[in-house]
Parts: structure tokens; sequence; C-alpha cells
């Protein structure tokens, strides 16, 4: 007799993405049914997806009248990876295989495959077919690139705490993102970093800049290259969360500006809001993450270094609380000499 079958997932002309195309349904092929080996799906290319394990649908079974724990349900995840760019529509053949050798068609569907297969982001490589080695903790806590542009929120927030035309070390500064939009708003800027790479790219863009290098070794200290008070203010944008050693850094900012400190770092309480949902902001996954802060905990570690400190939070992450109130993705501090 002719298999029996129903393909719940995916339905006639569903949006998939070409790494994830859920197939479930149910089949029963009467006296064939105890040989059928394999559910299979194919494309034009060939077969995407199969599997040997089915399972009891006591919904399937109570319906058709079919004997209790009868094994008819089946699930698989097919992908596709072509080797040409996948046009927008796929066709999808649904087979049952049989140990003769022989197999039978269960259903033809069209779907849509979604362009965006988010292997372009940042950890994209995570959802590429083709990345079949095991990955280890350095693939996963890796660290990213500098930021090439300034967040508005963080030059906005500058600007209203600090006074214009102040002069400003940004310590930390990477390439450099922040000192265009700061000088458009009547700051002074000069950047200081560590990194060979992040100094080259200074250079080369002819930003004003000084270089320290990176404590080295149990008990070497930070020591940045500005006399004592020779800037109106000091910034460091999320960098804080990198130094191994908070005091000294701090100390050495509160000796180079005569009147502010602002800093900038992830704000490590979006993470019970979104636990129940699984989710935590990727930008917690940079490898080089030494240090972690709350407004509970920032505040009284700069308290340690300047007498009067102000913690707030910015920039709203695109998902809500479960109670759909905002949160944000970074603390300011404010920090007076």
């Amino acid at each position: 007799m002719q298999p029996v079958s129903v393909v719940d997932q995916p339905r006639e002309g569903e949006s998939c993405y070409r790494q994830r195309i859920p197939v479930r349904g149910w089949i029963h092929a009467g006296d064939r049914h105890d040989h059928i080996t394999r559910i299979s799906v194919h494309t034009s290319e060939g077969e995407i997806g199969a599997t040997t394990q089915l399972y009891p649908r006591a919904d399937v079974a109570r319906v058709h009248g079919y004997p209790p724990g009868t094994r008819t349900g089946f699930r698989l995840l097919a992908v596709h990876a072509p080797a040409s760019p996948p046009s927008s529509t796929l066709a999808l053949e649904v087979r049952v295989e049989f140990d003769d050798g022989t197999h039978a068609p269960l259903a033809g569907i069209r779907i849509q495959l979604l362009p965006n297969d988010h292997t372009g982001v940042p950890y994209g490589n995570l959802c590429n077919p083709r990345q079949t080695d095991v990955l280890h903790r350095d693939h996963i806590y890796a660290s990213g690139l500098p930021a090439e542009s300034a967040s508005p929120d963080c030059v906005d927030l500058i600007t209203d705490y600090l006074p214009a035309g102040s002069r400003l070390l940004d310590v930390g500064c990477g390439v450099g993102a922040y000192c265009e939009p700061l000088r458009a708003r009547g700051f002074s800027w000069i950047g200081c970093e560590t990194s060979p790479d992040c100094v080259r790219q200074l250079a080369r863009r002819g930003l004003p800049h000084r270089v320290f290098p990176a404590p080295i070794g149990p008990g070497a200290s930070y020591r940045l290259p500005a006399e004592p008070g020779e800037f109106d203010a000091a910034i460091a944008i999320e960098v804080l969360e990198h130094v191994p050693d908070p005091d000294a850094f701090l100390a050495e900012m509160a000796r180079v500006t005569r009147r502010h400190a602002l800093f900038s770092v992830p704000n490590l309480e979006t993470v019970p809001f979104l636990a129940s949902r699984l989710v935590a902001p990727w930008h917690l996954l940079e490898g080089d993450h030494r240090n972690f802060f709350t407004r509970f905990n920032l505040r009284p570690l700069l308290q340690r270094h300047f007498r009067h400190v102000e913690v707030i939070d910015y920039g709203p992450q695109p998902l809500a609380t479960v109670d759909g109130l905002p949160l944000h993705y970074h603390l300011f501090a404010v920090c007076e000499v």
C-alpha cells in the first residue's frame, strides 16, 4: 500500500534560513512500515538532510487507530549549503526509503530562503555549515577589532558633562574613533594607546597620539605619557574592563587630569534581566575582558581615586525585559578629581 503521511513543517512558502530548515511530520507505510530505513530531504542538487529515527506520535495513533507506541513521527534539521549563491526559492522533496533500496515521495514543498543567514555578523562563523572543526575557548571568547566609529550616545554624554573647549586625553583610544566627533564638538583631542597595530593606524591617519607600554609581569605599573594635571579631562571608553590592575590604571587617570575623568564600560546588570530568555550580550564574550561591572561595584572602585562619582547607563539594547522595560548596554561614569 502507498504510505500515508503528513509533513507538518515546513509549510508551502514558509521562510527558513539555509542552514536551518526544520522538517517534521509522520508516516505509516502499512505492511512495509517495519522496513522503513530513512526519511530524507532532497533538492535538485542532492540530499540535504535525513533521519533514521521514528518516534511514537500518540495524536496520530489515536486518530488513525494505530497500536499505541507505533513509531510514526519524524523530525530533522536540513542544511542547504550550495556551491553557488542560493536563489530565494528552494524546492524540497521529502522521501521515505526502505531496506530494499526503494523509496517513495512523501511531499514536494517550496520554501523561501531568507537572504540574511547571519554568517556575516560577529561570531557568524558559528552558523556556517562549512565550519566543521571542533571549536575551542579561543575561538569563542575572542577579542574583537577596535571600534571604527564612535557611539553617538557616548559622544553626547561626553559633550554634556565636559566644558566646551576642554583638552582631552583619550586613554585606550584604539584607532581614534572618537577623535573627529569630539573635535567637531569643539574639544582638543589627543589619543593614548598601547596596541602596536592601533598606533600604526593612528599614525597612518595622522591623528595626534601618545604611546605608552602595557604593563608586563607581576607588579608592573602603569605610567601614562603625560604630566600631572596636563589635561582638563581624561576619558576611557570601553577600556577599564580590559586592564589587569584597575586601581593602578585609575590612579594614573586621576594623576593626568585637572578636572574630570569619564568612563564607559559594558553593563553587566543586563544579564539577570535576560537570563530567563537564555540571552547574554555578545560583547561579553570578549576574551580579554578581565573586569565586569555593575553600577554597584563600579562606583566604589572609582571612589577610591576620585572625590565625586556618578554612574548612569546608556545605549538601549534591542531586547527589553520580560516586563517590556528597556535595558542599556553600557555604564557611563562621571568623575571629578
